[in-house]
């Protein structure tokens, strides 16, 4: 197993989760936009129903998606802080956190944890070789 590719899935999660978050904003102000109060006193036209009734569907589905992805981003998450937690080791468990839960990159890391960038990339290789060898099977 590639345990980098494994810690990675929350922040590939997250980053779906993001977009699907946008796309729902999108399809929301659509169906508002179609929803919203004629110009005139005029009946809407069938189209124009359709087309709302689409919307709203479409809507419908988009939340529903997004819901799930957020139930399967935690679901990673969780499984992604358990094994950092399987390590016993606060330093090394608080780096891996900042990187691979927080989504901070190897200079942010080091500025939150007053470490050099290569303290923080020595640190990170440590955790998962002994992620690897106590946590995972990483199948060398």
């Amino acid at each position: 197993m590639d345990v980098k590719h494994w810690l990675n899935r929350a922040f590939y999660a997250d980053k779906k989760v993001k977009a699907l978050d946008l796309l729902t904003k999108q399809y929301r102000e659509r169906a508002e936009g179609l929803n919203g109060k004629p110009k005139s006193d005029r009946v809407k036209s069938d189209s124009t129903a359709n087309s709302t009734e689409t919307s709203l569907l479409r809507l419908a589905e988009m939340t529903e998606n997004l819901e799930h992805q957020k139930a399967e981003l935690m679901q990673i998450s969780d499984e992604i802080q358990s094994a950092i937690s399987q390590l016993h080791d606060n330093d090394l468990e608080t780096v891996l956190i900042h990187r691979y839960l927080l989504f901070h990159t190897i200079e942010q890391t080091a500025e939150f944890m007053n470490y050099s960038t290569e303290t923080v990339r020595r640190k990170t290789n440590k955790a998962i070789a002994k992620m690897c060898e106590n946590v995972l099977e990483c199948g060398n």
